[in-house]
């Protein structure tokens, strides 16, 4: 084994002892990292454009977006909130609906005793309830503590993006330079393609999503579909999630308009996965299928949500570290 190899080992090992011990801390860092790429990828023509210095684009790149979200959030907060409220509401009786529909069958009847909350309260009663309030609302403090903690890294990143690179590459043996800053280029073209195909993705998916919603007659069309959109970020098992309240919605209406609802999510990722992502990430970070969706089961075995939520970004950068550690690196062969 070679000295070059050998630095190579020591900082996977790193790694992985960081992803056993605190495995939280790697995977903000990693979300950081996607953010900044975000911003930078707004603020390099801002900057060639007006000739501003890198950090001041990308400090300008990042209020824009925040006042763009602020405005947006401003101007849906009344529509969304009532169809929350509505939602809120609708979901219980909706649920009591098809719980009167399935009861009496046998697999309803199995499937109404595994959903009681007995079952799903570890505790029971009422300490088990307040025990679960608990866990929830000390998850939401978490993660906005979190969310913070991402974005204050993604500034600092954005704005000083290479020294940070000249110390993850001071890293290395010296004669891995070029390699090392050759991976960090296709790694960082390679993420930002995916960052663009999902954001395609998602405004994609919402857009359609409400659009054939509202030609059903489902209620609350544009909030289901925000749900669905905003979920698009993780691929194949998000529109999954953010379309079980649609599809519960539809069904306690007519069984039927579920079906269709059903179809309607089916056809929207189809488009879209199939035919409009992969021609936005063409040769940047077209994932196979197969592969993401074994990569998101196992991230989210091993670190949950957050895990499930990065599995994509990860896979892609995983494929690149692969390509031009292993193949062209450590075993010296030309990519398939």
């Amino acid at each position: 084994m070679t000295r070059a190899q050998g630095s190579v080992l020591v900082l996977l090992g790193l790694v992985l002892l960081l992803l056993w011990l605190v495995p939280e801390v790697p995977l903000l860092g990693f979300a950081a990292v996607l953010l900044a790429l975000a911003l930078h990828a707004g603020a390099d023509p801002l900057a060639r454009r007006t000739g501003l210095p890198e950090a001041a684009a990308v400090l300008l790149v990042a209020l824009m977006v925040a006042a763009a979200v602020a405005l947006a959030a401003w101007a849906a907060a009344g529509p969304l909130a009532d169809q929350a409220t509505q939602l809120a509401d609708s979901l219980p009786k909706s649920l009591e609906t098809l719980r009167g529909r399935i009861a009496g069958t046998a697999w309803g009847d199995w499937l109404l005793r595994q959903a009681e909350p007995g079952r799903l309260l570890s505790s029971g009663g009422a300490e088990g309830a307040a025990q679960a309030a608990a866990r929830a609302a000390g998850s939401t403090l978490g993660g906005l503590g979190n969310l913070v903690l991402v974005v204050l890294l993604a500034l600092y990143l954005a704005v000083r993006p290479r020294g940070y690179l000249s110390g993850l590459r001071s890293l290395f043996d010296p004669r891995l330079d070029g390699r090392v800053q050759e991976t960090l280029a296709e790694a960082g073209h390679t993420l930002r393609g995916w960052l663009l195909g999902q954001a395609f993705a998602m405004v994609v998916a919402g857009t359609l999503t409400w659009l054939g919603l509202w030609a059903l007659g489902v209620p609350l069309p544009g909030l289901l579909a925000a749900i669905i959109g905003l979920l698009n970020f993780i691929p194949v098992l998000g529109p999954v999630i953010g379309g079980v309240p649609a599809v519960l919605l539809a069904a306690t209406q007519d069984p039927m308009l579920g079906l269709w609802v059903v179809g309607l999510i089916v056809a929207v990722q189809t488009v879209e996965g199939n035919f409009l992502t992969p021609m936005v990430q063409a040769r940047t970070a077209d994932l196979p299928p197969a592969l993401l969706l074994l990569v998101q089961v196992l991230a989210g075995a091993l670190f949950g949500l957050l895990g499930v939520a990065l599995a994509a970004p990860l896979s892609a950068l995983g494929l690149v570290l692969a390509k031009k550690a292993y193949v062209e690196g450590w075993l010296e062969r030309e990519p398939p």
